[in-house]
């Protein structure tokens, strides 16, 4: 199984193993055509015609958007962060071929890992060194949508509903910086894309350029 790390940012020498395009295209044979390929805009025929390493690392810097005038660890990150979208960060390998199912269900775990992404964004206000919470709040945000991806369609509707009335038991704040990013999974849902300007108020929720808008919003 090609089971993939999380590189330090600080440690990052610009190449990637094999292995990495070979979970990349092991997350393409599950999830092309999902949701989770829908929402975060991958084109997963490309990603199947990456046997080297290299091309691969190509691909992650072009998915992680303008590097230029950044620091350098900011510009690792976002390319960290690309290539654990595209190859789900070992869950993919997981499901399939290993074949994990949970005893609870997809849809369990995506609750949960939203209650994961509630609880740490509540502590970025007035937080001095937000970066890793927010990081981690995106991490477990790619969770959900994984989770979801797993699950039917009405199923689907029901998560979303019911992750919407647990945002709203939050403090203003946490809405406040989640509910473009509901926003953006509703849109997708119903068919539509976060790359071209159709839902002006909704969010792709990375780690690396939430960043800014969430601070814009403290």
């Amino acid at each position: 199984m090609p089971f993939t790390e999380e590189l330090a940012a600080d440690i990052f020498m610009g190449a990637f193993s094999p292995k990495y395009p070979r979970a990349a295209r092991l997350a393409a044979d599950l999830l092309e055509g999902t949701l989770y390929d829908r929402y975060y805009g991958i084109d997963y025929a490309a990603v199947r015609g990456l046997p080297e390493p290299e091309r691969f690392a190509v691909v992650c810097r072009g998915r992680a958007g303008d590097l230029a005038g950044g620091s350098w660890v900011a510009a690792n990150g976002k390319v960290i962060e690309q290539a654990q979208i595209l190859t789900t960060h070992n869950l993919a390998a997981l499901v399939h071929p290993i074949g994990v199912d949970p005893a609870g269900g997809w849809a369990d775990l995506a609750r949960r890992a939203f209650t994961t992404v509630c609880r740490l964004t509540a502590r970025v206000e007035g937080n001095r060194y937000p970066l890793g919470l927010i990081k981690d709040a995106a991490y477990a945000w790619r969770q959900v949508v994984f989770f979801l991806s797993l699950c039917g369609l009405e199923e689907q509707i029901a998560v979303i509903a019911g992750i919407q009335e647990e945002v709203r038991r939050h403090p203003e704040h946490v809405v406040r910086r989640v509910a473009p990013v509901l926003a953006g999974l509703r849109h997708v849902l119903v068919g539509g894309s976060l790359d071209d300007d159709s839902a002006p108020t909704a969010r792709r929720f990375t780690g690396w350029s939430t960043t800014g808008h969430w601070m814009r919003n403290a």
